[in-house]
C-alpha cells in the first residue's frame, strides 16, 4: 500500500499519544506510515506524499496549536493538487463546547485554497456541544477526539476512522 505522511503540532503530548496510536492502525491496515512533528518547523516535505494526515489540538477558544501558527505562512504556500488529505482534531467539548476542535477546520481551508481533497469526515453523532467551526455538512471534516473528556472512546475511534481510511486511501 501507499505512504501516508503524518503531520503534527503537540503541546501537552495527548496529539503525540493520539497520532502513535493512529500510525499503529494504519500500519495494521497495510500502509506505510511517515509521522513529522512540526515542531521542526518545515513542512515543505508535505508535498512528496500524496496521501496525507494533518493532527491538531484546538486551544481555548477555537486557537490553532502553536507549532500549526508558525507554520501557517508555509502551509498556504503548498500545492496540495491531487493529494487526499484527512484531518485529525483534539478538543475539549464540555469547557469549550461552542468551540468544540474549530482548529481542524482552520487547516481544512488551507488545504482546500491549495487544492486537495479532505477525506474521512466523522460524524457528529455520540458528542455532545453547541458550535464547532469543524463541521461542515453535518459531519466533522476529519476525527475528532476528547481526550479531557471521552478519553475511553478514543482508541475505538481511532481503529473506525482508520478503518474508513483503508477505503477512502485505496488506489494510491
Amino acid at each position: 500500500m501507499a505512504k501516508i505522511g503524518v503531520f503534527y503540532g503537540s503541546t501537552t503530548a495527548n496529539t503525540v499519544m493520539v497520532v502513535t496510536t493512529l500510525n499503529s492502525e494504519l500500519a495494521r491496515a497495510g500502509f506505510e506510515v511517515e509521522s513529522h512533528n512540526i515542531a521542526g518547523g518545515d513542512i515543505k516535505s508535505m508535498e512528496s506524499y500524496d496521501l496525507l494526515v494533518l493532527a491538531t489540538p484546538t486551544w481555548t477558544e477555537g486557537e490553532l496549536q502553536e507549532d500549526w501558527k508558525k507554520a501557517l505562512h508555509q502551509l498556504g504556500s503548498l500545492d496540495f493538487t491531487g493529494k487526499r488529505v484527512a484531518l485529525v482534531g483534539l478538543g475539549d467539548q464540555v469547557n469549550y463546547p461552542d468551540h468544540f476542535a474549530d482548529a481542524i477546520a482552520e487547516l481544512a481551508e488551507y488545504v482546500y485554497l491549495g487544492g486537495g481533497q479532505i477525506v474521512g469526515q466523522w460524524p457528529v453523532e455520540g458528542y455532545k456541544f453547541n458550535k464547532s467551526a469543524a463541521v461542515e455538512d453535518g459531519r466533522f471534516v476529519g476525527l475528532v477526539l476528547d481526550q479531557n473528556n471521552e478519553r475511553e472512546l478514543t482508541a475505538e475511534r481511532i481503529r473506525d476512522w482508520a478503518g474508513m481510511l483503508q477505503e477512502e486511501f485505496a488506489g494510491y
